[in-house]
């Protein structure tokens, strides 16, 4: 067989060409640490290698997710912690404004102190976190959730009831957070009572029973609002506003309390036959822990010579409503901490799967450096066997032989 030069150099060029590509593609797989350079390389363990790089990627924002939640409730745990404190005090600071034995100045110190707590509580209530997002607003966290209505002078919760929630995993989402209308809105409900005629002969006023006086309410009408309380005889008997008898004639004993519609009105001794007690029945308020606050400072600051005396009412409302603060505080409280420990299980879970991932990617695209590495010098050794071969073919000549 004869060879042409040209044919002779263009198979000694492939050859070396062969050998260079083989030894390249080792070393950039040595480089790259991986065996898959391509997808013709191993089409199906290409397809394997992308669905679990997909997931390590789901894995890995979900980690970022634990850490962007685990700041939330970290955050929110802090504040609703400070809140019990300072409801607490309040609660403390009612209980003494109760002691008879305190004078008006006493109880304006305490009211001073209540206010104090009142806007440190509002503070709080309108916490932000570092990008200046509320706590307590619900999906609207730009919006700022408690407000306070001068003209009312009470407080409003002003964002959503929405509760944001955050993935932990592919079926997993946790709330980041709880709307204030849930944590710290509408625990009790102010009565609204305004004696027109007769207040001489009120001791006292106490609405123990709110949901039956609010429903009263909201089923009345423009006449009903109203209610006198007549004295006759040595009984008594309470007309509506259209004048009507809805309660009595029932017996009577000066000094007596006497219930109406979730009242209990605390009669003077000095109630004589053909006295009345007339009275108008305002639209029950709900109120927030803040206003709660609020109404209680205002009564103990109202509370001297000239003032009703009604202040006692306040603070067993007060005392009331402090208790369902604290208690639905804490049970937010119990439920971040609920959440935290279910994000650490979770995020024990992602790293689990997160180690099988890797293990599983590994094993099916991860380069064996030892086999590698010989190929490497296999490829290297045929190279430049290759090299030094071609280098003696080429310079034969017959005239060496003549």
């Amino acid at each position: 067989m004869r060879l042409s030069t040209s044919l002779f150099y263009q198979r000694a060029q492939d050859t070396l060409t062969t050998s260079q590509s083989r030894m390249d593609k080792v070393q950039l797989m040595l480089t790259k640490q991986t065996r898959i350079l391509s997808p013709a390389d191993d089409p199906i363990g290409n397809s394997q290698v992308l669905a679990l790089d997909e997931k390590l990627a789901q894995n890995a924002q979900f980690d970022r997710n634990s850490i962007t939640l685990e700041n939330n409730l970290g955050r929110e745990e802090s504040v609703l912690s400070n809140m019990v404190d300072y409801v607490q005090k309040a609660r403390s600071l009612a209980v003494n404004a109760g002691n008879g034995s305190l004078s008006a100045e006493n109880r304006e110190s305490i009211a001073l102190e209540l206010r104090n707590i009142e806007q440190a509580l509002f503070d709080f209530t309108n916490a932000q976190d570092e990008a200046g997002e509320y706590i307590f607003a619900g999906y609207q966290n730009r919006i700022q959730p408690m407000e306070y209505d001068q003209a009312t002078q009470s407080y409003a919760y002003r964002s959503d009831d929405g509760q944001r929630e955050i993935q932990l995993s592919p079926s997993l989402h946790l709330p980041a957070g709880d709307p204030g209308s849930k944590v710290f809105n509408n625990l009790s409900t102010r009565a609204d009572i305004d004696f027109t005629n007769g207040d001489n002969l009120v001791k006292g006023l106490k609405a123990p029973d709110r949901q039956t006086l609010k429903g009263y309410w909201d089923a009345g009408n423009a006449d009903t609002q109203s209610a006198t309380i007549e004295f006759v005889g040595g009984d008594y008997q309470i007309r509506d506003g259209g004048n009507n008898i809805v309660q009595g004639p029932n017996a009577y004993n000066p000094g007596d309390t006497i219930t109406y519609q979730g009242l209990e009105i605390e009669t003077s001794e000095n109630v004589a036959n053909g006295d009345a007690i007339d009275f108008d029945i305002g639209e029950p308020v709900s109120r927030n822990i803040l206003t709660q606050i609020g109404d209680l400072a205002s009564a103990l600051e109202n509370s001297g010579p000239e003032g009703k005396g009604f202040f006692t009412d306040e603070i067993d409302s007060s005392l009331s409503s402090f208790d369902d603060a604290i208690t639905s505080l804490t049970n937010t409280q119990a439920k971040v901490g609920a959440r935290l420990n279910v994000l650490e299980s979770s995020r024990l879970s992602n790293t689990d799967i997160e180690i099988v991932n890797e293990k599983a990617r590994a094993d099916i695209a991860d380069v064996d450096y030892s086999t590698a590495i010989t190929d490497l010098i296999k490829n290297e050794t045929i190279y430049s066997a290759s090299q030094q071969v071609f280098s003696r073919v080429s310079r034969l000549s017959l005239f060496d032989y003549l």
